[in-house]
């Protein structure tokens, strides 16, 4: 199975966005997706993410989220990654504000996948050192061998 590191695009590697809404941020990085041809309906993936929302927050602490769904229409779990310039106020186990933001989507069929992906993302996050090194990423590339580093 691909790992997170061979699932994200360095072009899909957001820094110091500017944002005040968890939809804005969501879009974000699902244009960003569908920029190199993994998402092609952006407004029904936004949709898709938005209701997963709504079921529960996706804010996991320590100024992490991760949004995701499952939706018709996709070929494989894709990811995308957004660190804010400031960071935004989410409902948070911690109460700590969000500024990294990691999207994952996929189709129905690769649940099994999803599930993994997801479970070893929320793990990884849960380093210190690791969220350190993705606040202080110069670039996509930094950012990206910051995960790469640790997941392997």
């Amino acid at each position: 199975m691909q790992g997170i590191c061979e699932r994200l695009d360095r072009t899909c590697v957001l820094l110091d966005v500017q944002a005040t809404e968890k939809e804005m941020i969501i879009r974000a990085m699902v244009e960003a997706l569908a920029h190199i041809g993994y998402v092609s309906d952006v407004p029904q993936q936004v949709q898709d993410v938005i209701a997963r929302e709504k079921l529960g927050s996706t804010c996991i602490g320590s100024g992490c989220a991760v949004p995701h769904a499952h939706s018709v229409g996709l070929r494989e779990t894709s990811l995308a990654a957004v660190r804010l310039a400031e960071p935004l106020a989410c409902e948070t186990p911690d109460g700590q504000p969000v500024d990294l933001f990691f999207l994952m989507v996929g189709p129905p069929h690769h649940a099994a996948t999803h599930l993994k992906l997801l479970s070893k993302l929320a793990r990884l996050l849960h380093d210190e050192h690791l969220r350190t090194d993705l606040r202080s990423a110069s670039d996509a590339e930094q950012f990206i061998q910051a995960i790469c580093r640790r997941e392997n």
